[in-house]
């Protein structure tokens, strides 16, 4: 129980230390891990919804609701597919600047951002 203790405060300072730099760093509001891993995935080119929710371990639902809030940040932006208007496309809007997406290919913050996506990952069950 001790280091359950330990863990979750650890977490909490992960988690206030990972606002403080998003907020500094993204000129936005609360950027949370998982939209950053979002972003990561669309850095290259536009991914669709469906893509995006594979890679980065979540349900379609949570991933529009981060999605969402990306886009009233103005951080990206959604469009649908010409030949078939189910498809929904996310990419890039032009404030992410090449700075921003030069830091979205560092190794180690995108290891750490994925071991987090793990240890958090619904579909897998912690054991002791």
């Amino acid at each position: 129980m001790k280091e359950l203790i330990q863990l979750a405060k650890l977490l909490r300072e992960a988690s206030a230390l990972f606002s403080s730099i998003s907020k500094k760093e993204l000129d936005t509001g609360d950027v949370t891990w998982q939209q950053v891993l979002i972003l990561e995935q669309i850095e290259k080119g536009p991914r669709t919804m469906g893509d995006i929710s594979k890679a980065v371990d979540l349900s379609y639902s949570t991933a529009s609701g981060l999605i969402n809030r990306l886009e009233q940040e103005e951080l990206v932006r959604r469009y649908r597919d010409k030949s078939d208007r189910r498809i929904v496309w996310v990419a890039l809007t032009e404030r992410v600047t090449e700075q921003d997406r030069a830091e979205m290919e560092d190794p180690q913050t995108i290891s750490s951002l994925h071991a987090l996506q793990d240890l958090f990952s619904p579909k897998k069950k912690l054991t002791s």
